[in-house]
């Protein structure tokens, strides 16, 4: 039985591998090649490691267990009758899960990590350990660059400390205007505190979206951070699809090669990509298929920056690439140390920081206030402004309310003063005339008092 089922593993294994070199197959036919064909040999690579860190007996024992998985239902249908009037154990109550943002599906080649602003502890520790684990993780100590640094990643993970370099205000406007921003929306960003108070706590959980979570560094330390951290990477896909890094030497200053010796020869080969698993390798047709499938490379030499290592080497599949070229995937034989493959990941992790570096470094830093001083103090003017328009108005009512008095005032001395002004002759005429009228009303009276005494 374990026979058949490492005879399906080795049929699947090849199949996958010869769906894995589209690009090297399309050059056999003639099709021109180009350096991306290395992509999907890498992928190639890192899933044949997989594989082959599986050995028979574990296979023939994982093929064994799946029949006596299916009989224990069977052994157990008449003890589930019985059982019926037990009490049922209490279920733990699971971990609430982490949330995630809107863009939760994980992608094919994984995530970048980022730490903002963090302190000696996690960038001398956490952040070594996580790259042992093949994440793809980078520090930014200064958190000016980390809005030119994610805009090329906007689907990263993000996790800021927010201790110091600014006050929590203005760490809470910082991460708010990531809303505010479409390549920076879909950030995964995760808070890191040591210090903050419980009310402060709850206003960012509360307040933003947080799918990388609120990690209080008081609370996990040592390896229990590192499990808690990785859960959360894991959760949102921080590895994709592949599981090692690697470099692509296309990218590199100078070209990085590979020495092996084929009887009296030394023959170089050209390194396409290289991780802690294997490498890609071009060497041209005039060698032959010098590297054939499973053969064993006891000696090969790689050149990494000032480090030369001797890595022991299998050949997983070769491909003619072109009329002038074949390609090779190598895989390191458990031979090589683990001293040489932590060699190949800090060069690995090393070009890799170097090259964000120039990609960041290379924008203008963040120079915005998130303490919102200016806004407060455009509020100011604003309303002082609006208190000013205010008091002339009310100025204006009173300066035309005085006026109308004025006014009226003045028609009543205009009256006195058109009195005052009348001549002597005038005021004598007009004496004259009230003296008349007061003596015809007098003989009216004296008419009307007769004629009554008369009756």
């Amino acid at each position: 039985m374990s026979d058949s089922i490492l005879s399906d593993e080795k049929s699947e294994t090849a199949e996958s591998t010869e769906n894995k070199l589209p690009q090297a197959e399309d050059a056999a036919a003639g099709k021109p090649a180009d350096a991306d064909v290395s992509t999907d040999n890498a992928d190639a690579a890192d899933n044949a490691a997989e594989t082959s860190s599986e050995t028979p007996a574990e296979a023939a024992a994982e093929g064994e267990s799946a029949p006596e998985a299916a009989e224990k239902p069977a052994d157990g249908e008449g003890a589930s009758e019985d059982g019926a009037a037990q009490a049922q154990p209490e279920k733990k109550e699971e971990p609430a899960p982490v949330p995630t943002a809107p863009r939760c599906e994980n992608p094919v080649a994984g995530r970048k990590v980022f730490f903002v602003n963090p302190p000696l502890y996690v960038e001398n520790y956490l952040h070594l350990e996580l790259k042992q684990h093949e994440y793809e993780v980078y520090i930014i100590s200064d958190y000016k660059y980390t809005k030119a640094a994610l805009r090329h990643f906007p689907d990263a993970l993000c996790f800021i400390f927010i201790d110091d370099e600014m006050s929590y205000d203005e760490w809470f406007n910082f991460i708010q205007s990531f809303q505010k921003d479409e390549k920076l929306k879909t950030i995964f960003v995760g808070l890191m505190s040591a210090v903050i108070t419980k009310q402060q706590h709850e206003r960012f959980l509360m307040n933003l979206s947080l799918p990388g979570g609120f990690i209080m560094l008081t609370e996990f330390k040592g390896s229990a951070l590192i499990e808690k951290i990785v859960g959360i990477l894991d959760l949102n896909g921080a590895k994709g699809r592949r599981k090692y890094l690697r470099w692509d030497c296309s990218s590199s200053d100078t070209p990085i090669n590979g020495y092996f010796a084929n009887g009296s020869q030394l023959l170089q080969v050209s390194i396409v990509n290289i991780s802690s698993v294997g490498f890609v390798c071009y060497y041209p047709a005039s060698y032959g298929e010098v590297l054939k499938k499973n053969t064993l490379v006891a000696s090969f030499s790689i050149t990494l920056g000032r480090r030369s290592i001797v890595t022991p080497s299998v050949v997983f599949e070769t491909k003619r690439a072109d009329a002038s070229r074949f390609i090779s995937i190598m895989l390191f034989s458990k031979h090589v140390g683990q001293d040489d493959r932590k060699v190949i990941k800090n060069f690995v992790f090393d070009q890799l920081q170097d090259r964000f570096e120039k990609l960041v470094f290379a924008a203008q830093p963040d120079v915005e206030d998130y303490s919102n001083k200016a806004q407060k103090v455009a509020i100011a003017e604003e309303t002082a402004k609006d208190s000013e328009k205010t008091e002339n108005a009310e100025n204006i009512e009173e300066a035309e309310e005085v006026l109308e008095v004025d006014e009226a005032e003045g028609s009543d001395s205009a009256e006195i003063t058109a009195d005052a002004s009348d001549t002597p002759a005038d005021v004598a005429k007009s004496d004259e005339a009230d003296t008349n009228v007061k003596t015809e009303e007098h003989k009216e009276n004296e008419q009307k008092v007769s004629e009554s005494k008369t009756e």
